[in-house]
């Protein structure tokens, strides 16, 4: 099943809640567990991945906490996703080669590995400004794509 775990989908509440915010404004992961209804243990964790990743700041001190720097338009679901859970791939020969025994003779690793590469650009193109206008999904699906002759 191709589905986002449920610390991904944490994480992509926690940058939208930290987007809501004012511009300067920085919180504290107490506070940002109180305002997205998240354990602190979570929000700890999902907030050490989310500043690796570089699409959450962290500051400390008194006045410090943590606060998106960058605007929503800049920030994919790609990014958010890769930042919990690693590249996206729907097999594991997608990445890592020399991860399966049937790799080399196998027929649908091309046509697997070019629907791996058009989720994973299409989920690049979605930002979390997109997510936060509450739009159709179906508006930001792309065109559908061919793999043979005879689809149409």
């Amino acid at each position: 099943m191709l589905r986002l775990s449920k610390l991904t989908d944490y994480g992509l509440l926690i940058t939208h809640f930290l987007l809501q915010q004012k511009e300067d404004e920085k919180l504290r992961m107490e506070s940002i567990a109180t305002g997205t209804h998240l354990p602190l243990a979570t929000v700890r964790k999902l907030l050490k991945h989310l500043v690796d990743a570089k699409v959450i700041a962290s500051y400390r001190g008194a006045n410090g906490g943590y606060q998106v720097n960058r605007s929503a338009e800049d920030i994919s679901v790609a990014e958010i996703i890769e930042a919990i859970e690693g590249p996206i791939r729907m097999t594991e020969c997608s990445q890592n080669s020399g991860s399966c025994d049937l790799e080399e003779t196998c027929a649908l690793k091309t046509p697997l590995n070019s629907i791996n590469e058009i989720v994973m650009n299409f989920l690049k193109t979605i930002t979390l400004a997109e997510l936060s206008t509450h739009c159709d999904a179906k508006d930001l699906l792309p065109q559908p794509v061919s793999f043979g002759k005879n689809n149409q």
